[in-house]
């Protein structure tokens, strides 16, 4: 029995309803968008003028987009809308124009006032340099501000295991509860005003972690087995055991393997984690230690990063090499490893390691 096709008028009524429904909400999109605009150019009565006469102070650091000095102003509740201030910052050609330096405003001025301060530029800001590179846990990281006599570093450690206290970032936006924010402060020079402090360090490292890690595949980790939370664990693993670029990726995919094998992933450096210790040879005391974070003892992930990875090492904990690799030992001093999936090639590999 054939279907009865549609006659071409009622293609022709279908059509004209598609094409009406289509410009009403065309109409409806350009209306919303026109509105917001209006809005930005055109506040409601309080946005602007006197405001409230409270004054707060905002630093506007070197480098900051028009973005990022909008979401500054707005978090301190000197404006109402970043959106409609970016707006009007490139309407009048100052969204390049901003200077860093420390500024005082009202809550709810004018934003013409405003816009007019920062392309004038405020106080000068005398800032101090710190980087903290790959591969440093919170601990490590407060013994290099302790030194540099920057910020409070007893605060920093802390304020770094209070992961509560901050806006984290959504992997694969999902949201995360970790026990710390190790592994969450991403490594990078930062620039500091001398009157910084460690929460503004830390609350910077999170939004620094967040860009760098936007684009990043991360919804790979389900197809790989694991949360976006335990990418992170691998990559402070991959970040502490890879010192050669290009051997990232096999020393994830050894990871894997492991894991998928059933076999304890037996990986040092999270013994060192465990405590506190990064120097020195590890005895056989050391390697026994009843910790959580003892992958020589204990099956599966540790329950939480070691260090901060950098972003080649999430892309490898993301994008592990296609090999069967089970085993890796050291070769030379530089960094290079001999990886096998044979257990007899690694103990013969183990005899002639330095």
């Amino acid at each position: 029995m054939k279907t009865p096709r549609p006659s071409k008028g009622s293609l022709r009524g279908f059509h004209r309803w598609f094409a009406i429904t289509g410009f009403l909400v065309l109409i409806t999109v350009v209306g919303i968008f026109g509105y917001k605009v209006y809005q930005g150019f055109n506040p409601p009565s309080g946005e602007t003028g006197e405001g409230t006469g409270e004054v707060r102070t905002v630093q506007v650091l070197e480098g900051l987009t028009a973005g990022d000095v909008a979401e500054l102003l707005e978090r301190e509740g000197i404006i109402d809308s970043s959106w409609t201030f970016v707006a009007r910052l490139r309407m009048q050609g100052a969204a390049g124009e901003i200077k860093p330096g420390t500024y005082e405003f009202r809550v709810g001025e004018d934003a013409d006032e405003i816009i007019a301060a920062l392309r004038e530029g405020g106080t000068a800001v005398d800032l101090a340099r710190v980087t903290l590179p790959e591969g440093l846990c919170i601990d490590q990281a407060a013994d290099r501000l302790r030194e540099a006599e920057l910020v409070d570093a007893d605060n920093y450690v802390e304020l770094a295991n209070s992961p509560d206290a901050f806006e984290l970032p959504a992997l694969a936006g999902t949201a995360i509860e970790p026990e710390s924010l190790e592994g969450l402060l991403f490594p990078e020079t930062y620039l500091l005003p001398d009157e910084g402090n460690a929460e503004t360090l830390i609350a910077e490292q999170l939004k620094t972690f967040s860009q760098k890690t936007a684009e990043l595949p991360w919804e790979s980790s389900s197809e790989l087995g694991v949360s976006p939370y335990q990418v992170v664990i691998i990559a402070s693993l991959i970040e502490k055991e890879a010192r050669i670029p290009e051997e990232r990726a096999k020393v994830s995919a050894v990871i894997y393997n492991r894991l998928e094998e059933g076999m304890t992933l037996g990986i040092d450096a999270t013994v060192r984690y465990a405590l506190k210790k990064w120097t020195g040879s590890l005895t056989q005391s050391d390697l026994a230690v009843d910790s959580p974070y003892n992958t020589r003892v204990e099956m599966g992930l540790p329950p939480g990063p070691i260090a901060s990875p950098g972003l080649a090492a999430l892309e490898a904990a993301l994008q592990p090499e296609e090999v069967d690799y089970l085993y890796y030992v050291l070769q030379d001093e530089a960094g290079h490893h001999f990886f096998t999936a044979s257990y007899d090639e690694f103990l013969q590999a183990k005899e002639n390691a330095p």
